[in-house]
């Protein structure tokens, strides 16, 4: 299978599904990433983010397999739900081949993060067999429409570390704060204890259909 993660800004996909990307792409599988809007965020240029960013990308191309994280070119903080951006994701679904796609889950409250969960599910609609919203510890705990978690995917130690290791650049770049680092770090560890496992991701799932 292919994989596409697609997330609004630098660090959401490694905040939702990072390890699980990383873990899918030791069983063997094509796993591809995108931020839609990397621009500028609060004091940090946008080249700080670009290089933290590029960090993350390194971990996900390494070793064998297909693996690939890119930028999209949408402003921060005013993206639209449209025929551009639903077309841009749809050219990667296209290009990568992709067969199930990750994004944020409906519930969460930054515009740009509900712009993009909207642009993932109209650019999976007609080609993508599997569509799962990920878990973030802010922004979908902390609303009316709960996150219910229907899927779990068990983390190895290598792929919890390379979620760890870009969520720490990210960190100590002061983009993101060490408490929401930290929560994800338990998260993973809460997940993996519900399986009697280490470390797991967990995921809503809007469709998925049964191959095989």
């Amino acid at each position: 299978m292919n994989f596409l993660a697609v997330g609004a800004h630098p660090d959401d996909v490694e905040l939702g599904c990072f390890g699980t990307l990383l873990e899918k792409k030791r069983e063997g599988h094509g796993v591809f990433a995108v931020a839609l809007c990397p621009g500028k965020y609060g004091r940090h240029s946008f080249d700080e983010v670009e290089e933290r960013w590029s960090r993350a990308r390194k971990i996900l191309r390494a070793g064998k397999g297909r693996g690939d994280y890119v930028l999209g070119k949408f402003p921060i903080g005013g993206l639209t739900h449209g025929w551009d951006t639903v077309g841009f994701v749809d050219n990667l679904v296209k290009e990568f081949d992709i067969n199930a796609v990750i994004t944020h889950h409906y519930g969460e409250a930054h515009q740009d993060h509900a712009a993009t969960q909207r642009i993932a599910s109209s650019a999976a609609r007609r080609h993508v067999d599997a569509f799962w919203l990920w878990e973030s510890s802010i922004y979908t705990h902390r609303n009316v429409f709960p996150f219910r978690p229907q899927l779990y995917v068990p983390l190895s130690k290598a792929s919890f570390d390379g979620k760890m290791e870009a969520l720490e650049g990210y960190r100590d770049a002061g983009l993101l704060e060490p408490q929401e680092v930290e929560a994800h770090r338990h998260l993973a560890q809460y997940r993996g204890a519900e399986l009697r496992r280490d470390y797991a991701e967990a995921f809503e799932v809007v469709w998925q259909v049964q191959t095989g």
